[in-house]
């Protein structure tokens, strides 16, 4: 089968290496789409630890289930399904609970073992989630990355409720989809900030009420502005820079919620006790989801409440995956997220 490989000296190839067999308790699936997202160009990049190489990239997919191992119950051949982004301990608290993105176990794919930058792929069965005939495979793709774990920010971190100002900074693959959700659960003014004029273009497109240029002279009166009253009861931060995360304690109104999903290696400041104290700002960590969001947000998308037919923005064959890399890192197209294909001609 080909797949996509990284290799030493951050090299990307395309390769034919054999069909993999699924063992006692794991599928193999047929892969129809694979996202591709900051952290695939970051690895590829040899910005990311990577435990051992080559590895098939790729963390985000969905297919066909084409067979079965022994003892797998509950998935069966032919089943359409979406693919989570890591294997799981099962044992720990937070798995027990649910919470995906918390097990310190956790084998991220396309990272600490083989990906979904292929045609076919073995996970174990509890790795997999059944998606409705009409959730495109494009679509189920994301839903286990890019938009669940924007919903578990917006949704429960974030708890945003009706009529609350919103901001959401960094309006890439995750905060364009923060902004479609935050808009469905009732947020009143949404401001977008980023530094893209195209981000801006899609987050307005998505049903933000205003944009602002992060770069600009003042950008927390900007934000503060845009959103009315004493600034944004929410701002949702996507960017993982300590600069972005600073921007957001200064804007965020009083007794308001940041929640940062950006994941970087800077360290911000918080701002002076007696304005971080006395505003009673609530600073929040966002990663991941649980298997109950998950579940919504394939509802959601299913139900067509969820609008997901402007997320993927340019599609590629398998073949033309360090194009799709390269068109991220350069931000051409305005991305949201990008497809690769693995069936396409």
């Amino acid at each position: 089968m080909k797949a996509v490989r990284l290799h030493e000296g951050a090299q990307v190839r395309v390769e034919e290496i054999p069909d993999p067999v699924p063992g006692r308790g794991q599928v193999r699936v047929a892969l129809r789409a694979a996202g591709v997202c900051g952290t695939d160009l970051h690895a590829s990049r040899g910005l990311l630890p990577i435990p051992a190489l080559p590895v098939v990239m790729g963390h985000e997919g969905a297919g066909v289930i084409e067979s079965v191992g022994e003892g797998v119950e509950g998935a069966a051949v032919g089943d359409r399904v979406l693919l989570l982004p890591s294997e799981t301990c099962g044992e720990c608290a937070p798995c027990r609970a649910g919470h995906l993105g918390l097990c310190p176990r956790a084998a991220i794919f396309g990272m600490a073992r083989d990906g979904t930058f292929a045609e076919r792929m073995v996970v174990p069965a509890g790795c997999v989630l059944k998606i409705p005939d009409n959730v495109p495979f494009e679509h189920g793709a994301i839903l286990a990355d890019a938009v669940a774990t924007a919903y578990h920010a917006v949704a429960t971190r974030g708890c945003i409720s009706g009529g609350e100002r919103v901001a959401v900074i960094g309006c890439g693959g995750v905060g364009y989809h923060a902004i479609l959700l935050a808009r469905l659960l009732g947020a009143g003014t949404i401001v977008a900030v980023d530094v893209s004029e195209g981000a801006l273009r899609r987050a307005t497109a998505a049903g933000a009420d205003a944009t602002v240029d992060a770069r600009s002279d003042d950008a927390r009166k900007s934000i503060r502005k845009a959103a009315g009253g004493d600034g944004p009861d929410v701002v949702i931060e996507y960017v993982g820079r300590k600069d972005s995360v600073e921007l957001a304690l200064a804007a965020v109104a009083r007794s308001g919620r940041v929640v940062v999903g950006g994941v970087g290696t800077e360290s911000p400041r918080l701002p002076p006790l007696l304005s971080f104290v006395g505003r009673e700002i609530a600073l929040l960590g966002s990663m991941g989801y649980t298997r109950a969001e998950l579940d919504r947000v394939v509802a959601l998308a299913s139900s067509g409440e969820l609008d997901l037919s402007h997320s993927i923005t340019a599609r590629y064959p398998l073949e033309r995956a360090a194009e799709a890399l390269d068109d991220l890192a350069a931000r051409r197209g305005d991305p949201v997220r990008l497809a690769l294909l693995p069936d396409a001609s």
